[in-house]
């Protein structure tokens, strides 16, 4: 069976200047990561990170246990996993949405401080952002993003033969619009899942002859066995 298995980025640094990087727990999700897969000798034949930093330095953590057992660690950058660009979406969305609901000024004051904030607002942007309501031009549309991970698996299955395993790190995001590739989910119910997943989770695909089917989605299974609460997070 040929595989790809879907990674999702360690936790980042929310409600720091900088988001895009790891912060020490995300460090120690993908080395949690990358000691369990090691332990079940998975060895991967290629990786692929997207060009984000938060995602290239969980597949170099994750990589960096698994050398000894001597994978190919050589992360190729393909940025059709990148993940959207939440910030543009909420800005371009906020103000008709404090228009219509004038309490979204307060979370929208909090947004990279309070994590109920922010969720609600950017439950709220998507909303609107999914149904094609409002928002500036420059934004990447929904049916762009989802087209352009699209061509990222298409991408990796062309690279890959049959019967290889394939690591790409990407994002919740990229991850949701792979799934709705495999089970043809609506746009609604593609962005719902995005809560759902996990950092450092694994979803896996088999692929053959241009179609791709699900395996498994959001495991944490390396981060449940430690019996550490802290490690399950989800930003």
């Amino acid at each position: 069976m040929s595989a790809i298995y879907l990674v999702r980025h360690a936790q980042a640094s929310f409600g720091e200047e900088n988001y895009d990087r790891l912060s020490p727990l995300g460090i120690r999700q993908a080395q949690v990561l990358g000691q369990y897969l090691a332990h079940l000798g998975i060895k991967f034949h290629t990786v692929y990170s997207g060009s984000m930093k938060r995602q290239i330095d969980t597949a170099q953590a994750v990589m960096a246990e698994l050398s000894e057992d001597g994978p190919d660690s050589q992360v190729r950058i393909a940025e059709e996993f990148n993940e959207f660009d939440s910030y543009s979406i909420i800005m371009s969305q906020v103000r008709d949405m404090i228009l219509d609901d004038p309490s979204v000024d307060k979370d929208f004051s909090r947004i990279y401080t309070d994590r109920r904030s922010f969720q609600h607002l950017f439950d709220k942007a998507m909303q609107r952002w999914i149904s094609g309501e409002g928002g500036a031009s420059g934004v990447e549309a929904l049916h762009s993003f989802t087209n352009r991970v699209r061509l990222g698996v298409a991408r990796v299955m062309e690279e890959n033969g049959r019967k290889k395993r394939v690591a790409v790190f990407t994002s919740g995001g990229a991850i949701c619009a792979v799934m709705q590739m495999a089970l043809d989910l609506s746009a609604a119910k593609t962005m719902q899942l995005a809560w759902q997943i996990r950092n450092t989770s694994v979803s896996t695909f088999s692929y053959g002859d241009g179609s791709l089917s699900l395996y498994s989605f959001n495991s944490v299974a390396h981060l449940e066995r430690k019996n550490a609460p802290e490690l399950l997070t989800y930003l």
